[in-house]
């Protein structure tokens, strides 16, 4: 299995004006090291919760499942744009869209094919499947809940004050706290 992301965020959660007065920084000095900073809070932010904030386009490749269903990852999935079958000589063989179900409400989203449909019913000799979608909370760091930005803000603080002596491998504890209900529990 693997995630390919296609794009970066066209915006971050947390803007530089927004950070530098959070920080209460005058100057222009640090405005790359803060932007820096602020992409990377939040991958980990990301990464930590297994979610994706602001909209962007993903691949994820994967075996050919043994039930209809199929989860993503990366929530909350907005749209499933392509899937295809992959052959061991890299030919590839679109789903037609007509053939499967998208539920995004659910997280993680899933994918269902037809109940007269299988994944082997297109062609045989398919050895894994390929799913391009768009996951995030929206286009705009609005749609990101409050808690998240306050925890990526407080990343940001940390990682700033402690730039120094390279402190950033993990985010504070108020940090993980406010984001401890958007962290899905796997039992």
């Amino acid at each position: 299995m693997s995630l390919i992301d296609l794009s970066p965020p066209i915006i971050e959660p947390i803007d530089l004006a927004q950070a530098k007065n959070y920080l209460r920084v005058d100057t222009n000095d640090d405005d790359i090291l803060i932007s820096n900073l602020i992409g990377t809070i939040r991958h980990m932010v990301e990464n930590e919760l297994n979610l994706c904030l602001i909209e962007r386009r993903f691949i994820y490749r994967t075996n050919i499942p043994q039930s209809n269903c199929l989860t993503l990852p990366r929530p909350p999935l907005m749209a499933v744009n392509r899937i295809s079958l992959i052959g061991e000589n890299d030919q590839a063989v679109d789903i037609p869209p007509a053939d499967y179900s998208v539920t995004t409400k659910r997280d993680p989203g899933e994918i269902r094919l037809n109940k007269d449909k299988s994944w082997h019913q297109y062609q045989a000799g398919f050895s894994s499947l390929e799913i391009e979608f768009t996951a995030g909370f929206g286009s705009n760091a609005d749609a990101i809940p409050l808690p998240i930005k306050q925890a990526i803000l407080l990343g940001l603080t940390h990682a700033y004050e402690y730039r120094a002596i390279g402190q950033i491998d993990k985010l504070p504890l108020m940090a993980t706290a406010l984001l401890a209900p958007y962290k899905k529990v796997r039992l």
